[in-house]
C-alpha cells in the first residue's frame, strides 16, 4: 500500500507537481504542471502492484488515449501515428499497456525524473491531434490514408487491379465498405502543369479499369487546398469516378464506407 502522505513529502518541493491526493482505488493521484495541448493539466498515478513486479509504477491509467478519443482521433488505426507513438515511448523507456502510458518504478527516489519522462511523452502522444490540425503540410496520400483509418475501414494501399485486356493498372487504395469496395486515386499538385497531366493520368487509369470485371466504385480525391485544377479535367474525371475534395472528410468516409 503506498503511503501518500510518504509521496507528498517527497514531491514538496517539486515545481512539476501541482497537487498530491489519493483515489478511492488505492493510487496515488499526482497533478503536473504538464498540460495537454488545450490547457488541461495531465494527471499521472502512483500504483501499487505488489507482489507483482516491478511492484510500484507511473502510469496515465489511459486518459491521454481517451484524450485523443474525445477528439475524435484514433492513433492505433494509423500506422503513421502508431510509429511517431512507438518513437515517443521508446525515447522516455515508457511502455504502453492497453490504454495505458506506464512506467515502471521500482523506488520512491526515481519518482521525480519518471514523472518527468512520463510526462513528456504523454505530452508528445497527445501532440498527434496537430496530426490532423498541420494537415497543410502532409502528402494527400497520408491525409487519406488517415480518412479511411479513422473510418475504421479496411484498406489496402497500392494495390495493382486487372483492367481492359489483361492489363495491371496501380490506384491508391482499395477500401473495403460495408456493401461495395471502392478503388481511390489521388491529385494533388500546386502546379498547373504537373495537375493537368496528373489529371490525365488518372483519367486514362479509370478508363482502363472500366471493364466489366471490376465492380468496384471509383472514387478520385483531389487536394482542394491547391487552386490548381482545369475545370474540364475534373469533368472528365467525373464521367469515369466519383470526385471528391479532399476537405470533404464526413463525405469521403461515408461514401468509402458505404
Amino acid at each position: 500500500m503506498i503511503d501518500v502522505r510518504e509521496v507528498q513529502d517527497r514531491l514538496r518541493n517539486d515545481t512539476l507537481v501541482k497537487d498530491v491526493s489519493s483515489t478511492a482505488k488505492g493510487h496515488v493521484r499526482i497533478e503536473t504542471a504538464f498540460l495537454y495541448p488545450e490547457g488541461s493539466n495531465l494527471d499521472l498515478f502512483l500504483v501499487d502492484e505488489a507482489p507483482l513486479f516491478p511492484p510500484r509504477k507511473l502510469s496515465d491509467l489511459g486518459q491521454t488515449q481517451q484524450w485523443l478519443l474525445d477528439l475524435q482521433l484514433q492513433p492505433w488505426l494509423s500506422k503513421k501515428r502508431q510509429a511517431f507513438i512507438d518513437d515517443a515511448l521508446r525515447i522516455y523507456g515508457v511502455k504502453q499497456n492497453a490504454a495505458a502510458l506506464e512506467l515502471p518504478l521500482p523506488s520512491l527516489d526515481e519518482l521525480s525524473s519518471g514523472i518527468i519522462h512520463l510526462g513528456q511523452a504523454c505530452v508528445r502522444v497527445a501532440d498527434l491531434i496537430y496530426t490532423r490540425r498541420s494537415s497543410l503540410q502532409a502528402p494527400i496520400f497520408e491525409e487519406v490514408e488517415e480518412v479511411i483509418a479513422d473510418a475504421q475501414l479496411a484498406y489496402e494501399p497500392n494495390p495493382k487491379l486487372e483492367g481492359r485486356f489483361g492489363k495491371l493498372v496501380q490506384v491508391d487504395f482499395l477500401v473495403s465498405g460495408a456493401r461495395a469496395r471502392s478503388a481511390v486515386l489521388t491529385l494533388s499538385s500546386p502546379n498547373a502543369s504537373q495537375a493537368h497531366v496528373q489529371a490525365n493520368e488518372i483519367f486514362r487509369r479509370w478508363y482502363d479499369l472500366d471493364a466489366p470485371v471490376r465492380t468496384e466504385q471509383r472514387v478520385t480525391i483531389f487536394d482542394d487546398r491547391n487552386d490548381s485544377y482545369r475545370d474540364e479535367d475534373l469533368q472528365r474525371l467525373r464521367d469515369k469516378s466519383m470526385v471528391l475534395a479532399l476537405s470533404e472528410r464526413t463525405a469521403i468516409s461515408e461514401l468509402l464506407a458505404a
